[in-house]
């Protein structure tokens, strides 16, 4: 289901309230965003004004989204501190309307000033209102417009970046096409300070703003990326459509009428029709959104498989409509019907996968059984996304791999950390080839805190017969993924899997790996599920720097010249080649990573889109993780490729041999957000 909550301008339907309000009425909303009033501007209300209009609002059922103020559409030479204390009252204004929001400006450069000679000045600027705002529990919304310094997309990132998270903005495509800006590569610039759009569309031809969806604005394929943030989405409409006063007075003159309508394809006779007419192009939009959806299901309604299911009930995947699920535990099948009421229920994920009502699955089911369900929904002609790992041992993976690879449906792999800004960043950087070769690699990734209760919860996790691991089946198969990812496949593994060491169960939970790599690099990667507080450090030395990611930034130092090449040249025995130090700071994630990745997988099916990753790239991780088990159990090195067989012989050995007493206490946890581990933490 889409979920979208519509808001606008309606003062371009009609100057009096009372007019506003039948014009949201009559359209079916709920929310409304003012700017003018009875002749008034949001900006000159008293507090008395704001409480009188609260009670009016309240008895029509309407609430405001955010105030459409004009804040910072001066010139960037007009006093400022005038300005600024009348922004003051407009915050109190909001919070006595109830509006999370301010829509502003970031100041006009209509006499020609310089960018470069002001750009100090419009960071003061907009930073003093966006902090006064923040510190009141009001947000500002920086709205992008032609004449202002924000009329791109770099210059309105720049801004963004300098508040520092106090900052958010607001889109608005017809904007952006007045200024001759792609409005789809601005929306991607900014995507991650985005919370909420104004629906307004134009063409490039001649800047006119017509209906959403009739122009160059890609409006639709915004809304569909838009649709990926949590919680409350606003949609807010600004028709500026074009109003022709005397228009309804052409009825008997058909011939003049249909002449100037001709001419001026989208002139409307009052405001009221514009902005119904407005109204109803983005409907329009939002119901193709709603057809020709893939039909989806999910095999398991656990943890992760709650969380994709909130995910769908949220709307944040357009293209993914939720209709079946599927789980062996009656109580699970409830808790799905209680969230969704009428999707479908099955016992088995064979039985969804036979039932012909999808067209794609989630596999979010204990580990071993991740191939199973992928290779009986593939030879199905059902498009698979399965959850890490891939499964417990690579012979069995790479079955499945074979399977899809006879397969003309999408296979894909919840590798949601690779949508993380950071590691994004820093593999451009590695691939770029300005840093030169690895030389070396330490992960140490311990904020994995698990308490006795966590590995009580399921009767499956931290066996070797349940799950088939521990921490490195569970919780670190995306970071033996980013380290393939970023750093390619090892040649050679030694490793220290220590079983039960921190909490009472069978399988490990403080593992020590070591690698080595064909070019003579190494890494070493730790990780534990019993370290407080832990930490989530990566540091790669490289032949001309180095870069360390943690807590969502890259610390980076870098030289002009290889390592190698000034080891041999330098006279000084204790010579350092001079250095840049700087930190890079990716812009915020605007949805969760595991929403990117399932819109990715809806889109490839489509339209081809890549995929964040391939599930036959499951196998990488997974091979590291069954090398460090079995390097572990021999207690010697273990090189690549692995031996396979003899795997599968010692796992099966511990299974068979395990003394283990399982004691469960089940429990669902339909919100994971906090357990993800990422270069945040």
């Amino acid at each position: 289901m889409l979920n979208f909550t519509l808001t606008g301008f309606a003062d371009e339907a009609s100057q009096s309230l009372d007019g506003q309000i039948a014009a949201l009425k009559r359209n079916g909303m709920s929310y409304f965003e003012p700017r003018g009033i009875d002749g008034k501007n949001i900006a000159d209300f008293t507090v008395e004004d704001a409480k009188a209009l609260k009670e009016k609002l309240d008895s029509e059922g309407i609430k405001i989204s955010s105030l459409g103020s004009p804040f910072g559409k001066i010139e960037i030479t007009d006093d400022f501190e005038p300005h600024f204390e009348k922004f003051k009252n407009t915050v109190e204004v909001a919070k006595i309307l109830g509006a999370e929001f301010i829509r502003m400006f970031s100041f006009f450069f209509t006499k020609g000033e310089s960018f470069d000679e002001y750009r100090d000045e419009v960071l003061r600027r907009v930073k003093a209102m966006a902090d006064y705002a923040y510190e009141n529990g009001v947000r500002c919304c920086l709205e992008n417009e032609k004449g202002i310094y924000g009329d791109n997309a770099e210059r309105n990132l720049e801004v963004l970046r300098y508040c520092k998270g106090r900052l958010y903005a607001v889109l608005d495509p017809a904007n952006y096409i007045q200024c001759g800006v792609d409005p789809l590569k601005a929306y991607e610039m900014v995507e991650g300070y985005v919370k909420y759009l104004h629906v307004k569309d134009a063409l490039f031809e001649n800047g006119e703003v017509v209906p959403a969806g009739c122009g160059d604005g890609h409006v639709a394929e915004i809304i569909r990326r838009f649709a990926r943030n949590g919680g409350q989405k606003f949609l807010s409409l600004e028709p500026h459509l074009r109003v022709f006063e005397g228009l309804e007075n052409l009825e008997a003159d058909n011939d003049t009428r249909r002449s100037i309508e001709k001419k001026e394809k989208y002139v409307y006779a009052t405001g009221d029709e514009a902005f119904d007419a407005a109204v109803s192009a983005l409907r329009t939009i939002l119901d193709g959104m709603e057809k020709g959806k893939i039909r989806l299901g999910i095999i398991g309604c656990g943890n992760m498989g709650s969380s994709h299911l909130n995910y769908c009930k949220e709307g944040c995947v357009p293209d993914l409509e939720l209709v079946a699920v599927a789980d062996l535990k009656p109580e699970r099948r409830a808790f799905a019907l209680e969230k969704m009421p009428g999707i479908q229920v099955f016992e088995t994920g064979s039985d969804l996968i036979q039932s012909g009502t999808v067209d794609a699955v989630i596999v979010a089911v204990p580990h071993y059984l991740h191939p199973v369900y992928a290779k009986e929904a593939l030879e199905a002609g059902i498009h698979v996304m399965i959850e890490k790992p891939a499964g417990v041992y690579t012979k069995q993976v790479r079955e499945m791999n074979e399977v899809a690879a006879k397969s003309d449906k999408t296979f894909a792999i919840m590798f949601n950390q690779r949508t993380n800004p950071c590691y994004i960043k820093l593999r451009e950087m590695l691939q770029s080839g300005a840093f030169g070769a690895i030389k070396r690699v330490n992960w140490l990734i311990t904020d994995w805190y698990r308490t006795q209760a966590y590995y009580d919860s399921g009767d499956w996790r931290a066996t070797w017969s349940g799950e088939g691991g521990g921490v490195l089946l569970n919780q670190c198969p995306h970071q033996l993924d980013l380290w393939q990812w970023l750093c390619g496949m090892p040649n050679k593994v030694r490793a220290f899997c220590h079983e039960g060491k921190w909490h009472n169960i069978e399988v490990e939970d403080d593992v020590t790996i070591y690698a080595e790599y064909p070019n003579g690099a190494t890494g070493v990667f730790i990780t534990s599920t019993a370290d407080l507080p832990g930490a989530n450090r990566l540091e790669i030395t490289l032949e001309k720097g180095g870069i360390i990611c943690e807590d969502g930034k890259l610390r980076v130092t870098e030289y002009d010249i290889s390592e190698r090449e000034f080891c041999r040249t330098a006279e000084g025995g204790f010579s350092r080649p001079e250095a840049k130090h700087y930190t890079i700071t990716p812009d915020p994630e605007p949805w969760a990573q595991h929403v990117q990745v399932l819109y990715q997988f809806a889109r490839n099916i489509l339209d081809g889109t890549p995929l964040v990753g391939g599930g036959e790239e499951g196998i990488n991780g997974l091979t590291i993780s069954n090398c460090a088990h079995l390097s572990s159990w021999l207690g010697k090195p273990v090189e690549l490729p692995i031996d396979e067989d003899l795997y599968c012989e010692m796992l099966q050995d511990k299974i068979k041999n395990s003394k283990f007493v399982k004691v469960t206490k089940e429990q669902v946890q339909d919100d994971m957000s906090s357990t993800f581990g990422t270069a945040k933490k």
